[in-house]
């Protein structure tokens, strides 16, 4: 079910959530018009134009950054930085933010490194993010839409990462005494990702000496966290429910493709979950996206000297928004009986 239509059915105010959602599609249409009309050779089949976060997830504010990769899924060729530099260029010229300067995003992803390098000294905190983002919140823009059998190049790496992780899950070289097929490499390493963005957090605090750390903090708590329940709850769906790899894998597929907030709203109803916690989950949600877009609020917290944190009426404000939205996940995850509370136990923990 969608978050529109969860709303609707049970009265809730998300307006920011919703007038967000379109803020994404016109931005990601700015991208397309904007990348479409470069004089730059064409993408081909073995190259796609990826974003990800705010644009991604479907949750745009004024100042949202356009975070993207070229994601390559063929031989490297000089070309592909020659149309990198081009799409850079391009994009700039949409006003959208620029990515953020760690290197991450605004450049090429080589599905060579993001599908061989699971776990080991070579897969770095890049790597590792680039390919869980992947799956958590990320969305080809349709640029090039020249296609064979074998798909694009972002679904053929998708696929691919998919079967490395199903593949080479211990848990599934025997059937024997089997109740579930719960994903337990995913799962692994997407707590690894939810561990790693926390450790993160705390270096950029040294690193940058406190700058924007109230603004990070609130992210980390809610977006960030977001993006780590879509994961927990995408591996949460095969417990009890014993599943072939094939079918898996198209089901990981779907969920791959749906924004986060909706389908942890359905996954959380398919789990039997209080509606009124759900509902709750949104509001808080749509709260930290009236935050974000209110720039003169925005700016006041990101310019909180970290030793002033703490006695903050904006930064008091949306951590207390924050609190209410780890409330309600408590109550989902720990206290109500429900067989997500039993795969929390079981495998999210130890």
């Amino acid at each position: 079910m969608s978050i529109e239509s969860f709303g609707k059915s049970h009265g809730l105010d998300i307006s920011e959530l919703i007038t967000a959602r379109k803020i994404s599609s016109d931005n990601i249409r700015k991208i397309v018009d904007a990348v479409t009309s470069g004089d730059f050779p064409p993408f081909g089949n073995d190259l796609d134009l990826v974003v990800f976060g705010s644009l991604a997830r479907g949750e745009c504010t004024a100042k949202s950054d356009a975070d993207w990769t070229i994601l390559s899924d063929g031989q490297i060729n000089p070309r592909f930085e020659t149309i990198s530099l081009e799409v850079k260029e391009e994009i700039k010229k949409t006003g959208l933010e620029d990515p953020g300067t760690s290197g991450m995003f605004g450049n090429i992803s080589y599905s060579s490194d993001l599908i061989r390098y699971i776990g080991g000294d070579d897969d770095t905190n890049h790597n590792l993010s680039r390919r869980l983002l992947l799956l958590l919140e990320s969305e080809r823009i349709p640029i090039d839409q020249s296609e064979d059998s074998s798909g694009t190049a972002y679904s053929r790496v998708i696929l691919a990462i998919l079967d490395r992780y199903l593949k080479d899950d211990s848990a599934f070289f025997s059937d024997h005494g089997k109740e579930d097929s719960v994903p337990r490499l995913l799962l692994n390493d997407v707590v690894r990702f939810w561990r790693t963005m926390c450790v993160d957090f705390a270096f950029k605090q040294v690193e940058q000496k406190g700058k924007k750390w109230a603004l990070r903090n609130i992210k980390l708590r809610m977006s960030r966290k977001a993006t780590y329940l879509k994961g927990v709850l995408m591996c949460a769906a095969f417990y009890k429910r014993p599943t072939t790899q094939p079918e898996m894998r198209a089901r990981l597929m779907g969920i791959v493709s749906t924004k986060s907030l909706d389908f942890i709203v359905e996954e959380l109803q398919n789990n039997n979950i209080n509606n009124e916690l759900i509902a709750r989950l949104l509001v808080t949600y749509n709260d930290f996206i009236k935050m974000l877009n209110n720039e003169d609020l925005r700016d006041a917290i990101e310019r909180i000297p970290m030793a002033d944190v703490y006695t903050h009426p904006a930064f008091l404000a949306a951590r207390d928004n924050a609190n209410h939205f780890q409330d309600a996940l408590t109550e989902i995850f720990f206290k109500q009986e429900t067989p997500l509370r039993n795969f929390t136990f079981k495998y999210a923990l130890f």
